[in-house]
């Protein structure tokens, strides 16, 4: 039923709003059925009722049961302490831009690992130079 009631006020809403006329969009909510007039009604008699964002005729049946599953969130969250009733307040910083390419520990990084690999690529050859120096030198024995 709300989506309905949405559905319909949302296009003459954005149409007036999007003119400048509010005295439209007033009116649009003026030109409503019997039913969607009862459904803005309760929703306008809620909000007067309700004290600080509090629940309306509430029970102590109904109390216990917010505090359990309030309780049940916070054992499976580990939110002890976190008001789980309220949106959380998302806080996001900008990033730093950083110049394409690679920063100076990286350029460092990479150097050290050539001249490693370039070293142990020098002891293999002169490793390998050894083993056919020997074996020249055990044919010339012969």
């Amino acid at each position: 039923m709300l989506r309905l009631t949405l559905q319909k006020l949302l296009p003459v809403i954005t149409k007036a709003v999007c003119q400048g006329n509010y005295a439209a969009a007033a009116g649009a909510a003026q030109n409503l059925d019997p039913i969607q007039q009862l459904f803005l009604d309760k929703i306008r008699e809620y909000r007067s009722r309700s004290k600080g964002g509090e629940l309306v005729d509430v029970t102590a049946e109904s109390e216990a049961a917010l505090k359990e599953m309030l309780g049940n969130l916070e054992r499976a969250y580990g939110a002890k302490g976190v008001d789980m009733t309220q949106f959380p307040k998302l806080q996001f910083s900008e990033p730093t831009i950083a110049w394409p390419g690679l920063s100076d520990e990286q350029k460092a990084k990479i150097d050290q690992a050539v001249k490693a690999e370039e070293a142990e690529q020098k002891k293999k050859i002169a490793a390998e130079e050894e083993e056919e120096g020997d074996g020249d030198e055990e044919l010339l024995k012969l």
